[in-house]
């Protein structure tokens, strides 16, 4: 039987869907390389960590220059670890008024408990406007594609700077669309002393076409179903990256990244679970705040979370 938690993500994207009409992903174009290939070529640059404000950031690629942003938030000092946070799709991640809403405001600007951590935040690029001019970017494949390989490559250029300017371990996390990116950073570069991935896998295409979010791609995309896959997912070299540096987190009843399809991601590692759905679970501030915290290297922080093999819920809010 369906609950609420399902319902509500099923609401929440049969609106959205509505919303967009002919502004649906991939609308325009399914044409792309495929996303791991792209990834792993991009570079990126970065200045001063430790100098607060927002800076925009040029990413190569090989389909095009795409433009990124980071902020560092917080600066603690060469003697603290350091984390890296990319936020979820559609989000403003650096809109801090009174009435915004975003994964990072909520999990840390928000909160008055420190951080224990250099603090750097990560906007991906089409994230600076409104969620229509997002959606209408969209519409090409191959947008989507360099979107997320510009992500990977500003985290990767933000670890180099932080393990060059530090002496403590990086941590880098993410929600939803910055799951994704943390985990795609983990297999194309690995270059992270940890990896806290929230609401995401590896097998991203899988999410277009069998999940509710398949209301929100064009109809192409349903008729080409393995051509998404082929683009989009990265389970095996996500599964051939030896180091146990990753603490994933997944929502069991979401219906968006399903637990059911992304667990096997996580096969042999130490997952913690969410007994909500994708929209509930990404308002479930406190637990996830926990997981962050709690898997940043060398703190007392300590995740609320226990870790389990997926098989036992581990919250019950």
């Amino acid at each position: 039987m369906t609950n609420i938690h399902e319902l509500i993500d099923i609401g929440t994207i049969q609106v959205s869907a509505g919303l967009l009409r002919d502004s649906r992903f991939f609308a325009r174009s399914l044409d792309s390389p495929p996303l791991v290939e792209v990834a792993s070529e991009s570079e990126a640059t970065v200045d001063d960590l430790s100098t607060a404000g927002e800076r925009t950031v040029p990413v190569d690629t090989p389909i095009g220059a795409f433009e990124a942003a980071y902020l560092p938030w917080q600066w603690r000092g060469p003697d603290y670890p350091t984390l890296i946070y990319h936020h979820g799709s559609g989000e403003r991640p650096f809109d801090f008024g009174r009435f915004s809403s975003n994964s990072f405001r909520r999990l840390f600007v928000a909160s008055d408990d420190a951080i224990p951590a250099n603090l750097v935040a990560v906007s991906a690029p089409f994230h600076d406007g409104s969620n229509m001019d997002y959606a209408r970017a969209m519409g090409e494949l191959e947008n989507f594609v360099g979107m997320l390989a510009a992500s990977v490559a500003l985290i990767d250029a933000l670890a180099t700077q932080a393990n060059d300017r530090t002496t403590r371990p990086v941590l880098v996390s993410g929600v939803s669309l910055g799951g994704w990116a943390v985990n795609l950073h983990r297999a194309c570069f690995g270059t992270v002393d940890q990896y806290a991935p929230i609401f995401a896998g590896a097998a991203l295409g899988e999410m277009f076409v069998s999940s509710i979010y398949r209301k929100m791609t064009a109809g192409e995309v349903q008729r080409r179903p393995d051509h998404l896959r082929e683009v989009l997912d990265f389970e095996e070299e996500f599964r051939a990256v030896e180091s146990a540096n990753c603490a994933p987190l997944l929502a069991r009843y979401d219906r968006i990244i399903e637990y059911d399809r992304q667990r096997p991601s996580y096969a042999g590692m130490s997952l913690a679970v969410l007994n909500r759905g994708h929209v509930t679970g990404a308002l479930a501030t406190a637990p996830l705040r926990e997981h962050v915290l709690g898997a940043i290297p060398d703190t007392d922080a300590g995740a609320e979370i226990p870790r389990t093999d997926g098989k036992t819920a581990t919250d019950d809010q």
